[in-house]
């Protein structure tokens, strides 16, 4: 009889396999990328991976919803006594900063994968919009925070700042991670600097 996994070992196998499969996406494309390279980039037996995930697919979501959590956790850790205009700023500094680092231009280019590979299923184009609310939800909850307690103006259109604040900063990761024009600390400032005058 096989010895029994520990959760700690299993939560630490299951992101080996997420953290190869993103680097494989990102790099090769999900088309171009199949389950024996995750199994060869991972280490990972296929009958070991096929505990964790049923399919790339599965792990492709896995991937994107991992991405999400992290952003959320951030959103979670802000403290009651900050006030929505620093969130935000902090939210969009967490999100911009992030790209700086090498590693992080592999997140960059797994998201535009991510939304490519949606946008050409119809069966699949309905998580994209699943994600994008997911994201404009923790957006959205902080820019009305800010409007009932008068940091920001009454008449703010809450859902036209998220769609721009969200859309600008995947833009900018386009360029830093696909296009290789690297975002930098100027653009950031001026970029935050633009948003809290709409506000």
């Amino acid at each position: 009889m096989a010895p029994k996994i520990s959760d700690e070992a299993k939560s630490l196998r299951r992101n080996i396999i997420i953290d190869h499969a993103m680097k494989l996406f990102s790099k090769k494309g999900f088309t171009e990328t199949s389950m024996d390279d995750i199994v060869e980039a991972s280490g990972i037996s296929k009958g070991g991976i096929y505990n964790y995930f049923k399919s790339k697919e599965e792990i492709f979501f896995a991937i994107a919803e991992d991405r999400f959590a992290q952003r959320h956790k951030l959103v979670q850790s802000f403290t009651d006594n900050m006030s929505n205009k620093e969130k935000l700023i902090k939210y969009i500094e967490w999100t911009l900063y992030g790209q700086l680092k090498e590693e992080n231009k592999l997140n960059a280019r797994f998201t535009f994968e991510f939304w490519s590979v949606l946008s050409k299923n119809k069966d699949t184009s309905d998580k994209a919009k699943e994600r994008y609310e997911l994201f404009k939800m923790d957006l959205s909850d902080i820019l009305q925070s800010g409007v009932e307690n008068g940091e920001f103006k009454k008449d703010l259109d809450i859902s036209s700042m998220v769609y721009i604040i969200l859309s600008s900063m995947d833009g900018m990761g386009f360029f830093n991670s696909v296009m290789d024009i690297p975002v930098n600390d100027s653009i950031i400032k001026n970029y935050i600097d633009i948003i809290l005058k709409s506000l």
